[in-house]
């Protein structure tokens, strides 16, 4: 990994990119993968629709299974387990690979590099009220994350077999499962309205309160991320005690009385180490063990967005992203998709 990085380093010393690209180009790879999101929904949605009126000729846009985090889980385990490759949905396997990788080495980047509904939540959190939560409220909220990730580690890690999880894959509701996605946001139920329209006035009110409290996947990540290189570092003598770090914080956490920043709710983002009063005062760093990025910060989008794309590269053309399920089968589930009930 020592010569990807410095590889990097070389990279974004060429003058390839002057400094204020360099310090929008986190918002700049969001917004790419936030754009492309809701073109692969618009397109999924065409697909059904063409399956329908028996155009079996059209293209499925496989990153929508990115969208069925516990049937990648379950193809985790089998590919764990056996070497396979989920058969049905080896997008969404690819996708938390990448996550998992991402996490590991260059902190909980997929959070805040990739993920669409992390960026939905900064935007609507940065037009919100931003008010603070008493810290033993949110100890508890905090907790909520990490019990649903126990849950569903337990039941699929510990109860489900191997051929109860090859079962599920193979049955038609997981066959079409991201198509009952669509069809729960197409035509949503009165509950679920109201859950989305709660969390969105949450996140208004509390900073990235989905991501911060309620999201498992966050919460296996950001315990992944524990084993990255990389870590912001406060340098005290320096510190003017302005907190205009624990401000920009998209996690709010308090930077401004830590050290070195290992918080499992630190996203990577550096928006702490980026604020005027921190660049003028150069008091927060992004450092990988003893070497400081104090110039090169951004090498962590940089290397966060080619581990991604290089994932995905691999596993397109290696067979494991498009699903071998082919469309007059899931034409037929299409019929039946309002009665399909999971096994």
């Amino acid at each position: 990994m020592s010569i990807f990085f410095d590889s990097l380093i070389i990279i974004t010393t060429l003058d390839l990119f002057n400094k204020e690209l360099m310090v929008s180009i986190r918002k700049i790879i969001q917004t790419i993968f936030f754009i492309y999101t809701i073109f692969a929904g618009i397109w999924f949605y065409v697909y059904i629709n063409e399956l329908k009126n028996e155009n079996y000729s059209i293209l499925k846009p496989s990153s929508v299974e990115g969208f069925l985090p516990i049937s990648a889980l379950l193809g985790l385990k089998r590919f764990l387990l056996t070497g396979t490759y989920d058969p049905v949905h080896p997008a969404g396997l690819t996708i938390l690979i990448a996550a998992i990788v991402m996490s590991i080495f260059v902190k909980k980047s997929f959070c805040s590099h990739i993920c669409p509904v992390g960026f939905l939540s900064e935007l609507i959190s940065n037009a919100g009220f931003r008010f603070t939560i008493n810290r033993w409220i949110s100890g508890f909220l905090g907790s909520v994350k990490y019990i649903l990730l126990l849950f569903f580690l337990y039941v699929i890690f510990y109860q489900m077999s191997l051929q109860q999880i090859i079962f599920f894959q193979n049955s038609p509701y997981n066959k079409i499962a991201d198509a009952k996605m669509l069809y729960f946001f197409l035509d949503i139920s009165t509950t679920g309205f109201i859950v989305i329209i709660s969390l969105i006035l949450l996140t208004y009110l509390f900073k990235n309160f989905w991501c911060r409290f309620l999201c498992p996947y966050g919460a296996l990540l950001g315990i992944l991320s524990w084993l990255s290189p990389f870590k912001i570092k406060r340098e005290k003598a320096n510190c003017i005690d302005c907190q205009k770090c624990r401000e920009a914080c998209p996690s709010d956490i308090k930077v401004y009385n830590k050290e070195n920043i290992f918080a499992v709710n630190c996203i990577g983002c550096r928006e702490c180490a980026q604020n005027e009063t921190a660049v003028k005062q150069h008091c927060l760093r992004m450092i990988n063990k003893d070497r400081y990025f104090e110039k090169n910060e951004n090498l962590l989008s940089i290397a966060a967005t080619l581990i991604f794309l290089l994932i995905f590269i691999a596993a397109y053309f290696t067979g494991h992203w498009n699903s071998p399920v082919s469309n007059e089968e899931y034409a037929r589930f299409l019929d039946s998709i309002r009665s399909l009930s999971h096994p």
